[in-house]
């Protein structure tokens, strides 16, 4: 079975579906990912940091610890796609129509059987991501079944400067919940390979941060017995 994830940044992908996604290597099915925006500017966001490292610096880290990380998982690196962006630090809410001529190439290409977007929740490029996955579904001919994962909570989203609490969407429909028990040690290898969002110092010329971009408390919510989906209906 041909299966299709598509992120807004490199750590969603590991984060809200990672068990799954080694479920589907184990039943020998097809997994190709999708990263939208390696995650450049979390730095600028939540540190105010610019240099050491740079956002260029940081984009290029977070590549190869996303390439490292989806091996864990079982997914080779030729299987990995980055889209192109250019406008506004690559993010997909300011890309709009570039982003879904290269996901629409994409996933006429791949002809999935199956792909896993994000719910709308409260960060901006996740809603960017899931309007484009919605109209890519209604235009294809070849519809996949669909599933959203959910990453930001209002939980989740308290405190932080790259979301707002405030606006975080009412889930419709039913949640399915997905043991991922047997793929939980390897789920939590491949997070920690993302040095720079779950470490103060994760690179001796970068600076020490204060706080992790991802801390032990953000990171154990995702290290739960069950990822949970929304069906696309």
């Amino acid at each position: 079975m041909k299966t299709g994830v598509y992120s807004a940044h490199d750590d969603d992908s590991i984060l809200g579906l990672g068990g799954r996604i080694a479920q589907h290597i184990k039943n020998n099915d097809d997994v190709y990912v999708v990263v939208c925006n390696p995650g450049m500017n979390a730095y600028i966001v939540n540190f105010n940091i610019n240099e050491n490292p740079s956002p260029n610096e940081l984009r290029m880290t977070r590549k190869n610890e996303i390439i490292n990380a989806l091996k864990i998982l079982g997914v080779k690196k030729e299987r990995l796609y980055f889209l192109d962006l250019n406008k506004k630090n690559k993010r997909v809410r300011e890309n709009m129509e570039k982003a879904k001529e290269q996901l629409l190439e994409i996933t006429k290409k791949e002809k999935p059987d199956i792909v896993y977007f994000h719910h709308p929740d409260t960060h901006k490029d996740h809603r960017a991501v899931n309007k484009i996955m919605i109209e890519i579904l209604d235009e294809i001919h070849k519809k996949p079944e669909a599933f959203e994962f959910i990453i930001w909570t209002k939980e989740l989203a308290k405190g932080r400067n790259d979301v707002n609490e405030n606006f975080v969407l009412e889930i419709k429909g039913n949640i399915i919940k997905i043991n991922i028990n047997k793929e939980l040690e390897m789920k939590k290898k491949a997070i920690m390979q993302m040095k720079s969002q779950v470490e103060k110092h994760p690179y001796p010329e970068w600076q020490k941060l204060k706080n992790p971009v991802l801390d032990k408390k953000f990171i154990g919510y995702f290290l739960k017995e069950n990822e949970n989906f929304v069906k696309v209906e």
